[in-house]
């Protein structure tokens, strides 16, 4: 399987979270004094081959969500398992379905392969005392599937679900094992404030590189730092019996199209998620049409269907600029408004929305709406991107499509890029993107005329591929 640099680093970070997995399970395993089956007691091999059945079940899921699997995905799948060969052995037939996987093959097999997969072998072996270790083998298991979801470069709003629901589905029993634990343990005293290290564990270094890793947008770097210490400095008041600072979770993303103000927000989900400020760390993108309807009544229902799908989360509302009539008129963008300023006040503790658009027209909805200015606060501004920053987008793109750009090639996209820099109609990033379309059509072309080209050539981006 040949994979460009950044795939092979997301496929291994998900085999990483994978080992990690493995290992606390095989250490619980071995640890454990007594056993909560009336029968025999499984071996690691039943245990470790639950996690594996489990484990491709919804890899799988995540692999079909926008369509059929890619081979590259299937190979992960099939390569993950350390027991993949015993898996198969228990289950006829099995290694030829995951060969031949398809989306309708899958539909028809699944619960005869994943069946288990709605309490797995796995966590039943846990105990109740080891709620920290089911804590841990639950969020590697998130972070495995959020990294293998990521290699296509997208994470749809489809994948999403999947690995929410699967989440949440592990999740639930320990969570109700710790309700039942609290309720026995409740007493009159109250409980300690625990205030998290919040600039340290896995999430938020994670969050933060990928940040980093961004292309450009020092400014916003700046500012979603400044929030994070806002946060950490609200908990140290705490701690030391000081009254919180008053400040907003929401936020305001302000720019021209694809400034990354989407890529951003998906980002703070995950940094909000390492917070503790949502319990989820998922974002659910929609705009006015995913939230207004065409009758009476329907919007408030629509819109408060996208907010109960984004508790947990961040839920980001493009160009909601949109939901203010531009006459003024009580359209049922002003339902939709409504409707999101109750779901915020529902769902304060575990809610985060950013609002996106043009910087003018954002102004404008904001100032208007009372519920909106009172809880919106904090701007962050997405600047167009300058033209070398565009290069090295488009540069990047062609790193990981395994492109060679000679000098000529270079020196000629920048000159192109310096033309178009601040146009709104070009779109930034998004313009990168479609103009990397374009060079690389240019350069297939001129492939075809060509006498038995060498992969050299193949990979090779000319001057005269680009415009």
């Amino acid at each position: 399987m040949l994979l460009d640099n950044k795939r092979k680093k997301l496929f291994d970070d998900a085999y990483t979270e994978y080992l990690s997995v493995t290992k606390v399970i095989e250490e619980l395993f071995n640890d454990a004094v007594a056993n909560p089956f009336d029968d025999e007691r499984p071996s690691v091999t039943d245990v470790v081959c639950s996690l594996d059945l489990y484990l491709q079940g919804v890899l799988l899921k995540i692999a079909m969500a926008d369509g059929s699997p890619s081979p590259e995905e299937i190979e992960f799948i099939m390569s993950l398992p350390d027991e993949l060969d015993e898996v198969c052995a228990r289950n006829r037939g099995y290694r030829r379905f995951l060969r031949n996987i398809s989306a309708e093959s899958y539909k028809e097999k699944a619960d005869q392969y994943f069946a288990d997969s709605a309490n797995p072998l796995f966590l039943r072996l846990i105990k109740d005392e080891d709620q920290g270790a089911v804590e841990d083998v639950v969020n590697a298991i998130e972070r495995l599937f959020n990294s293998f979801a990521a290699v296509d470069d997208t994470f749809s709003e489809a994948e999403n679900q999947v690995i929410t629901q699967a989440i949440a589905g592990l999740r639930g029993p320990t969570q109700s094992r710790r309700k039942e634990t609290a309720k026995r343990s409740t007493t009159t005293s109250k409980a300690p404030v625990v205030i998290p290290d919040m600039m340290s564990g896995e999430e938020m270094e994670l969050a933060m590189a990928e940040l980093n890793n961004l292309i450009g947008l020092a400014g916003v770097k700046q500012e979603v730092l400044a929030s994070i210490n806002l946060f950490k400095i609200n908990n140290m008041r705490k701690e030391k019996g000081l009254p919180e600072l008053q400040t907003s979770r929401h936020m305001v993303f302000t720019g021209q199209p694809g400034t990354g103000k989407t890529t951003v927000a998906r980002i703070m989900a995950k940094i909000y998620k390492a917070l503790g400020v949502v319990s989820k760390g998922h974002l659910v993108e929609t705009d006015r049409s995913g939230m207004v309807a065409g009758y009476v009544g329907q919007t408030a229902l629509k819109t408060a269907q996208v907010i109960k799908k984004a508790k947990g989360g961040v839920l980001f509302v493009d160009e909601a600029y949109a939901l203010s009539s531009e006459d003024g008129s009580n359209d049922f963008g002003k339902e939709a408004i409504d409707t999101l300023v109750k779901g915020m006040e529902d769902y304060r503790d575990d809610l985060v929305v950013i609002v996106a658009g043009y910087t003018n027209e954002m102004k404008e909805i904001i100032d208007m709406n009372p519920g909106l200015r009172s809880r919106f606060n904090k701007y962050i501004n997405f600047d167009n991107y300058a033209a070398d920053e565009m290069l090295e987008i488009f540069k990047g793109q062609c790193e990981k499509a395994q492109f060679i750009l000679d000098d000529g090639a270079k020196n000629k996209a920048l000159a192109y890029f310096e033309q178009h820099q601040g146009n709104e109609q070009f779109g930034n990033a998004r313009g990168v993107r479609n103009y990397f379309d374009r060079v690389v059509t240019a350069q297939a072309t001129r492939i075809l005329t060509m006498n038995n080209p060498s992969e050299t050539e193949f990979r090779t981006i000319l001057a005269e591929d680009v415009e």
